[in-house]
């Protein structure tokens, strides 16, 4: 169980979403956390992939050409899609 002190203002706006949108308080409270908390697990996912990746660039120097990866992108929706480039 979680108590939850709010400013005036949140706890007014939260009880007037309530009632246009036919919800509990606690229901609009609970989906605001459970989105808050998936953005934030997305957000410390990306950051941890982001320093794999930089300490494996610092390993071994390897890149991806940038007119290559900007030339397979720009093939994307195309018949003829290229293919990923890599590093090298």
């Amino acid at each position: 169980m979680l108590g939850v002190r709010l400013e005036p203002e949140l706890e007014q706006r939260l009880t007037a979403l309530a009632k246009k949108t036919k919800r509990s308080k606690s229901y609009l409270a609970k989906e605001a956390l459970r989105d808050y908390i998936d953005r934030l697990e997305s957000q410390e996912q990306r950051r941890l992939e982001t320093l794999e990746r930089w300490e494996a660039y610092e390993l071994t120097g390897k890149t991806v050409n940038h007119d290559l990866m900007t030339s397979w992108l720009a093939s994307w929706g195309d018949d003829k899609e290229k293919p990923c480039p890599t590093t090298k």
